[in-house]
């Protein structure tokens, strides 16, 4: 038997209620009663009390709740009405029975149980009651079918020991008694398999592999049910009642509770005598003899095909209801899609706001009416955001596009609710602007946006000043599609973001020629990269001090076979438009350091340094220090000859990268430029953040120094703060010898401009070195 259900049995002293001598030679059938109802209901606590002169009074108990006392009382009818089933359930096949009246309760500790509990009545020959107490404070729910009628057995087996002691008072012989006892416990144990209403087996213990134990008794219910006779059942084995729909898992489930000696519930498909099926609940348990030896199993069993009707017929209804909701579901789920597809059809996922899509449709029915009424009715306004490539470069996508979704909260201010605003695509955005009939309209909103966009925007950790190019252009008759009219905003937008950024153009037919112009320019631009048709002139820097040549500033030139030579002023920008700037700013580093090392060769002069200026691309560009160290290496130069020049326009977005690209370019050695200082976006944190090595102020402070008293003290300031930071300030744009005696006068160190010579080709240049020691009035313009 099991450990966990072997418990500690206590006899009691029961005085003058049964013979002492009696209970002392049975005490240990009892026990084993008791352990097998344990074990049978899997119940840990199990307790035998008689009734003698209405006291209870307890004859054995095996198992413990715990550590705790358990005691079994019968309340009085003074005490609180609560009825025995509410704390202990009556196991009695009898719904009337007296024994369901009783007023019985489990106390544990002195406190009233909680947990399961189960009695059934222990009756007597004489008329004498006991009770038999179960209880387990892990189960829920109630004892199965089988365990309920091993429970009444055993029960029925306690009478027969109790009722030994009144036989045996009498005259009656010990053999006479004995078979008395045992006779009536047979007719206790058949009317309880007789009388139920479940079909009742009892089958041998062994064998628990197949074929199984064989069949040793069925009640009536069984045989009315299956259409089996007694004769036909009896030494077979239940698994007469299989077939084929009887599930293998099932009966696995079956033969692992067998093997192991354990009670099972379990429902599966049976089938009658005649082969039709029918389901039943099947619970079934072990039956121990008063030595702990399995003996018999018992099975109950009943026909619930009613039931699993009802359960498959609600199942059948449960699913078409499912398949209901679900087809509901997917139809509401379908126009959701189709709404949202919609929507997304004719709105940018972005910013919220109209998309290409529904803007050129608009525009395809406002051009119509425009032409069914001969008079200009629309305009169309576009724009497109300043540096806003800066900022995805050096901030990351997400910073971009949350300054997109600032920059169309913003635009949707500045309209009115009967134009059309939509995102283009990227940075660029339109308004159509309806019922007009001039440009007023769109000049105001223009003007709007233009403001609007003036005011920062904080993204994380900083501030972007936004600007737009916004082109203007008025539908009129020449206009067949919406593309055309599209496409000449577009040029007049380029031709604002050329004339300076931040501003407004309205389209003119000189645009579009212009335009022709420049897409003519930048095809140019490709092919003389490919031909090699950019060439280095090379501008003197002078130091004022001694009159001599310092080093050069390396400008790139276009000898275009048509125009002559062109100024970067024009092609520069286009590159950088198009995307050619870093191949540009890579060739001219390349070449600059390639005619470095050749003049160091030629005049044994290693002093002489070269600037190259460079892009705020090449500056994002991982691979470009390791491009400035690799030509040093191929050409033999000292880094401290090279100085890279920077534009105070490349500190508008604060970029880590940029940071990080001047941090490992000075750690070469190479020297650093901030040019053109003075314009633009000019600050002294900037010299304090980025530090440089070397400081350009700007031509347009130079030239303004001979009237403006304030333009000189601030010269005069930057050239004593180099002095203090200990960099070198260059002069841009000397022109006059004044200019030059007054820097020079202030303590600054170099200069350059036409006054000194304008930029050289190589040739030209290589004669200046050649001079040796050059006083700047000797020096003549090329």
């Amino acid at each position: 038997m099991p450990e966990e259900y072997v418990g500690r049995y206590i006899p009691a002293t029961l005085s003058n209620l049964v013979e002492k001598s009696y209970l002392e030679r049975e005490s240990s059938s009892i026990e084993r009663i008791l352990n097998a109802v344990a074990q049978a209901t899997q119940c840990p606590l199990v307790m035998l009390y008689v009734y003698k002169n209405d006291t209870l009074a307890l004859v054995g108990i095996v198992g413990t709740i715990g550590e705790k006392t358990a005691e079994l009382t019968e309340l009085s009818h003074a005490e609180p009405k609560k009825v025995f089933g509410e704390t202990m359930q009556i196991v009695s096949g009898d719904a009337n029975s007296q024994h369901n009246k009783m007023r019985l309760r489990l106390l544990v500790d002195g406190n009233a149980y909680c947990g399961f509990c189960a009695s059934v009545v222990v009756g007597s020959l004489e008329d004498r009651r006991a009770v038999l107490v179960i209880a387990n404070a892990h189960l829920h729910g109630e004892l199965s079918p089988a365990q309920i009628y091993v429970l009444q057995a055993h029960a029925s087996h306690l009478a027969t020991l109790l009722d030994v002691d009144r036989t045996r008072s009498r005259s009656s012989s010990e053999a006479d008694i004995r078979q008395k006892v045992q006779s009536e416990r047979l007719r206790l144990l058949e009317s309880v398999a007789v009388h139920a209403r479940d079909s009742i087996l009892i089958t041998e213990a062994e064998p628990t592999d197949l074929p199984g134990p064989r069949i040793l008794y069925c009640n009536a219910a069984f045989t009315r049910t299956t259409g089996y006779s007694e004769a036909e059942v009896i030494g077979k084995t239940p698994r007469i009642l299989q077939g084929p729909k009887t599930d293998p898992a099932s009966r696995a489930k079956l033969r692992e509770a067998f093997a192991r000696w354990k009670p099972i519930e379990i429902e599966l498909m049976n089938y009658h005598k005649d082969g039709s099926e029918f389901w039943v609940e099947l619970s079934i348990v072990p039956v121990a003899d008063e030595n702990g030896w399995y003996t018999h199993w018992v099975s109950v069993q009943r026909d619930i095909t009613e039931r699993k009707q009802a359960d498959e017929l609600a199942t059948r209804v449960r699913i078409a209801e499912v398949k209901n909701e679900t087809l509901a579901i997917e139809i509401q789920e379908r126009k959701r899609v189709e709404a949202e597809l919609l929507y997304t059809a004719f709105h940018d996922s972005l910013t919220g706001l109209r998309n290409r899509a529904f803007f050129m449709e608009r525009l395809t029915v406002a051009i119509g009416h425009s032409r069914d009424l001969s008079t200009p009715g629309c305009a169309v306004i576009f724009l497109d955001l300043d540096r806003f490539k800066a900022v995805n470069d050096s901030l990351g996508h997400i910073a971009g596009d949350a300054l997109l979704k600032e920059v169309g909260s913003r635009l949707k201010r500045c309209t009115r609710s009967q134009d059309t605003l939509a995102r283009i695509g990227g940075d660029e955005f339109a308004v159509l602007v309806e019922s007009t009939v001039d440009l007023a309209t769109s000049v105001d909103i223009a003007e709007s946006i233009i403001a609007a966009m003036r005011a920062p925007i904080r993204i994380g950790q900083q501030t972007i000043f936004p600007s737009c190019s916004i082109g203007v252009v008025r539908a009129s008759d020449q206009y067949q599609s919406p593309e055309d009219l599209i496409g000449d905003a577009d040029i007049a937008m380029y031709q604002a973001k050329r004339a300076g950024r931040g501003d407004y153009a309205i389209f003119s037919e000189s645009m579009r020629a212009e335009a022709v112009a420049a897409l003519a320019l930048q095809t140019d631009v490709r092919l003389a990269l490919k031909r090699g048709e950019f060439l280095l002139y090379y501008q003197p820097i002078f130091d004022l001090a001694s009159g001599r040549v310092d080093g050069f500033e390396a400008l790139i030139r276009w000898q275009h076979p048509q125009r002559g030579l062109v100024s970067p002023a024009e092609f520069i920008p286009v590159a950088e438009e198009i995307g050619l700037i870093r191949r540009i700013d890579r060739w001219v580093l390349r070449e600059a350091c390639a005619q470095l090392r050749m003049w160091h060769d030629r005049f044994g002069d290693q002093t002489l340094h070269m600037s190259v200026n460079t892009s705020v691309s090449e500056l994002r560009d991982d691979t470009f220090v390791d491009e400035i160290k690799s030509v040093l290496e191929e050409f033999a130069l000292e880094p401290r000859n090279l100085q890279i020049e920077i534009t105070e326009g490349i500190f508008l977005v604060p970029s880590a990268s940029v940071t990080t690209a001047l941090a490992n370019i000075r750690a070469l050695g190479v020297r650093v430029a901030l040019d053109d200082f003075g314009t633009g976006y000019s600050s002294l944190s900037y010299i304090n953040r980025y530090p440089v090595d070397t400081i350009k102020i700007d031509r347009a402070f130079v030239s303004d120094m001979r009237s403006e008293k304030r333009t000189l003290a601030i010269i005069d300031l930057v050239v004593k703060l180099g002095a203090a930071l200990n960099v070198s300030i260059v002069a841009e744009g000397i022109e006059h010898a004044e200019e030059a005696t007054l820097l020079a006068d202030m303590g600054c160190s170099h200069a350059q401009g036409y006054y000194f010579g304008r930029p050289l080709s190589s040739k030209d240049t290589e004669s200046l070195i050649d001079s040796k020691h050059l006083d700047c009035s000797e020096i003549k313009a090329a």
